[in-house]
């Protein structure tokens, strides 16, 4: 992603935004797949994603992330 956008968001408009987000990434985490199929590169990289947007938008879940990984 090489655009860039900036928005101004209120701590109640960030906080819906990452409640949204932690729902996304939960769907993503739980959707079914078959376990005997290869890993899902795609969803991995969704999952990266949305965690990393997360990251941008509350520092402390940056620091949660890196502690899992």
């Amino acid at each position: 992603m090489s655009d860039s956008l900036a928005l101004e968001l209120t701590t109640q408009q960030r906080d819906l935004v990452l409640e949204g987000l932690r729902y996304i990434r939960s769907v993503r985490r739980l959707s079914f797949r078959d376990p005997m199929a290869p890993p899902d590169e795609k969803r991995e990289v969704e999952l990266r994603q949305i965690t990393d947007l997360m990251g941008q938008l509350d520092p402390a879940v940056r620091s949660v992330v890196r502690s899992e990984s």
